[in-house]
């Protein structure tokens, strides 16, 4: 054990050289990195989602997305191509750098900034909003930006998604207001079409037609009586052998014009134009008889009518008169009833159509009352949004010019260069010892051959051969002092700063 002690210390100390300029260059170059990285200053503003101000009952159309997913949009608005270019271009972030394109712009823009959202069950939602800078007044200057255009997007979002629902909704009453006036007009189009069957009149035709069938079997009773009086009178007539006289259609119709003006005598006076009317008649037909030669009063052969035939024929015409008035009647009653009776039948065909147009337009004005009822409540929501009173986002914390730089942590890297130094100068001696197969001891020969040799004889290094392998050591440290800090270098200029490498890694392990 001793003797392996002492082997592995004559070993570290041939390989000491090396391990030391290893050592050396990263320790010396993790020193002037954190000397010469340029600072970075992160400034930051914390934005807030408000809850609303207003009453539950008042919020019916008020635009209250999840807060959430509101911040999530956000995110991706301020992230978006167009203000990323125009906040670089604005506030010459990369004024230093030339020879970027817009995508290498958008894509460092992306790598400076940094948006984090937190929110939970009865926790505030809460967005941070960074930006990382090699100048504190531009850090916060960006970081402000981003901030105005959330605040604008979000009163735009909210004030165009009310003003929207608001449209939404005149445009609902305006339609509504016109299939109501149309519906409205094809109710009174179809009443009047059937007004002679409208549903609300059925009763009065019901007690019509009952009005109209007693006047109908009252004239059959009266034509009856008439009928059988005109036949008793005939009779008695014949019976006393007063003979019956035909008389001229003229003497027919003078009788019934006087009977006529008798009994508007008893009731007008004789200026009444009724009188002057039928006198006139009367004097017309007068003076047609006397130049046909046709008498009122005479016969056949022409001699005088007895007083008791003339009364005969007098009842006689009274009674055909009566009778020939009373079938009128009753034709005319009868065209009444069975008007009447296709208006009965047809109303209950007619209700149904009635009931369906009425009960299309009440439908309708329950959809056209709860569309004003919404305008109402989407009025509202625009006048809450203007007002500012509804779910909004605010500023927690407005964000404010770094007094000090947030990265690189120049103790870290300087750290980290001893740190690197030390494990490359140890993989160097242990990885040496690994790979070296050569036979240097008399337990490595018992090994290789298996058997245990009596004497050893050391080997005996020329002294060509030891220059070469000097030789060797030189270059092979003077090759680690220029390819390390070149390929520290190449990284940092073609790959990635150095600063933000070192931050990506301690925030991939955690630190």
């Amino acid at each position: 054990m001793n003797t392996d002690l002492k082997f592995y210390y004559a070993l570290f100390l041939q390989r000491l050289p090396v391990m030391a300029v290893i050592f050396a260059v990263f320790t010396a170059l993790g020193i002037a990195l954190a000397l010469t990285l340029p600072p970075r200053y992160r400034a930051e503003a914390i934005l807030v989602v408000e809850g609303s101000k207003i009453p539950v009952d008042l919020r019916a159309f008020e635009d209250e997305t999840e807060a959430t997913e509101q911040l999530q949009i956000m995110e991706k608005q301020l992230m978006t191509r167009s203000n990323l270019i125009d906040l670089a271009n604005r506030h010459r972030v990369f004024a230093g750098e030339v020879g970027m394109t817009p995508d290498d712009v958008v894509e460092r823009m992306r790598e400076l900034t940094d948006i984090e959202l937190v929110s939970g069950r009865d926790r505030a939602t809460i967005m941070t909003v960074s930006f990382l800078s090699g100048d504190a007044k531009t850090s916060a200057d960006v970081v402000n930006d981003f901030v105005t255009i959330v605040l604008k997007a979000d009163a735009e979002t909210r004030i165009a998604g009310s003003g929207d629902t608001l449209e939404f909704f005149d445009q609902q009453v305006q339609r509504y207001s016109g299939d109501l006036s149309r519906q409205s007009e094809k109710i009174v189009a179809y009443k009047e079409a059937n007004k002679d069957a409208l549903p609300e009149e059925q009763t009065y035709r019901l007690s019509q037609q009952t009005s109209l069938q007693d006047r109908l079997n009252l004239a059959d009773r009266d034509l009856a009586s008439l009928r059988d009086q005109r036949a008793r009178l005939l009779a008695v007539g014949e019976a006393s052998g007063v003979p019956t006289v035909n008389m001229t259609p003229d003497q027919q119709q003078l009788s019934d014009l006087e009977n006529e003006l008798n009994a508007a005598l008893a009731i007008y006076s004789e200026t009444n134009p009724k009188v002057t009317i039928l006198q006139a008649r009367i004097a017309s037909i007068k003076r047609r008889m006397m130049r046909s030669g046709t008498t009122p009063s005479t016969d056949a052969e022409g001699s005088p009518t007895s007083v008791a035939s003339t009364m005969l024929d007098l009842q006689l015409a009274e009674i055909d008169s009566r009778i020939d008035y009373l079938e009128k009647e009753k034709v005319r009653t009868e065209a009444d009833m069975q008007k009447l009776r296709v208006a009965i039948e047809r109303t209950p065909s007619v209700a149904i159509g009635l009931q369906a147009l009425e009960s299309e337009y009440a439908s309708l004005q329950i959809q056209m009352n709860q569309a004003v009822a919404a305008r109402a409540a989407a009025r509202q929501g625009v006048e809450i949004e203007s007002a500012a009173k509804g779910q909004r986002i605010s500023v927690l914390e407005q964000a404010t010019q770094p007094s000090a730089p947030n990265s690189p942590n120049r103790k870290l890297v300087a750290g980290g260069g001893v740190f690197v130094g030390t494990a490359l100068a140890a993989a160097f001696f242990g990885l040496g010892e690994l790979l070296n197969r050569t036979i240097r001891r008399p337990i490595d020969l018992s090994r290789a051959l298996g058997v245990q040799p009596l004497v050893t004889i050391p080997f005996l290094e020329e002294e060509t051969a030891r220059r070469r392998r000097r030789i060797l050591k030189t270059v092979f440290t003077i090759a680690m002092l220029i390819a390390v800090p070149a390929a520290l270098w190449a990284v940092h200029t073609f790959y990635l700063p150095l600063d933000l490498l070192i931050e990506d890694l301690m925030a991939r392990v955690g630190l």
